[in-house]
């Protein structure tokens, strides 16, 4: 069976959730209706839509987080680790004009985590647009956008595709008419995507990083199944309620220094690449855990 997996991003409150629910054609991904992220951990989910699988993997937003530099260098790296087979194509979700946050995080994409090449398997979703259905409407916005900086113009000029659509809620549009034809726009443009990119940067970063994703994993689920019997042990059984607590404690431990520890992977991975991108991350938080 053939397989696409698809790796979204885009800033909080640009519908990266809800274009991850439209090409799935369910509403598994939390869409947000306040400009707050809703995304606060990366979620895969596979489906099979005519005869193709779907790997979508719904990134965090860039932006309205309220995380630490610590927590967002993990979650970037476990995004990373998940597509670590490679990927066919990023969809850059944004909602009109390229803010400077989206510059920064196309930045990490391109010289970071992946390589200059990223913009040939990366297609740009342009979201809110009424006109979505009129080619020319399209293509005057995609001038526009081109003609905002020399940079936003190498990105439009460098990606795969940029793909207007318009996913309006059902309280906007009863019969998801809008929501049904961006749907098939875009599966239309994915079934086409059989690339599959997987560059040296990311197996680099992976290789720094994958011991410690380990042994978060394996903390995760032993957390999970401690959980699961602290809910079916008697209360009454003290010293068993005791002994799990403890072992849990100990595990939430180690699943936060194996975190600490793929953020500082990643962070390092970050300043020897871009030491003025690392720079302005710092500076957009209020306090930096990473040093």
């Amino acid at each position: 069976m053939e397989e696409r997996t698809v790796l979204l991003i885009g800033k909080t409150g640009n519908g990266k959730s809800t274009v991850s629910n439209v090409i799935s054609g369910t509403y598994d991904f939390k869409e947000g209706e306040f400009g707050v992220s809703q995304t606060k951990d990366h979620l895969k989910k596979e489906y099979i839509i005519d005869g193709v699988k779907y790997i979508i993997v719904d990134t965090i937003g860039i932006g309205d987080t309220k995380l630490t530099p610590q927590q967002v260098l993990y979650k970037i790296a476990d995004a990373c680790y998940t597509v670590r087979g490679g990927l066919n194509q990023v969809l850059f979700v944004t909602s009109g004009r390229f803010t400077p946050d989206e510059m920064m995080c196309y930045e990490i994409l391109t010289s970071v985590i992946f390589n200059p090449q990223i913009v040939k398997n990366t297609t740009i979703i342009r979201t809110r647009f009424p006109k979505f259905r009129n080619p020319e409407a399209c293509q005057t916005d995609i001038n526009l956008m081109a003609s905002e900086t020399p940079q936003m113009a190498s990105v439009v000029r460098g990606c795969n595709k940029i793909i207007h659509v318009n996913n309006l809620t059902e309280d906007e549009d009863p019969d998801l008419i809008s929501r049904k034809d961006s749907r098939t726009r875009l599966l239309t443009h994915l079934f086409t995507c059989r690339d599959v990119y997987r560059p040296k940067e990311l197996d680099e970063l992976n290789h720094k990083i994958e011991n410690y994703m380990t042994e978060a994993e394996k903390s995760e689920a032993k957390i999970a199944e401690i959980t699961k019997i602290l809910e079916q042990t008697n209360q009454t059984n003290k010293d068993l309620l005791e002994k799990l607590e403890s072992d849990k404690a100990a595990y939430e431990k180690s699943l936060e220094e194996a975190k600490k520890r793929v953020s500082e992977a990643t962070g390092g991975v970050l300043r020897e690449k871009s030491p003025g991108i690392w720079e302005v991350i710092c500076k957009s938080f209020r306090r930096c855990s990473v040093q």
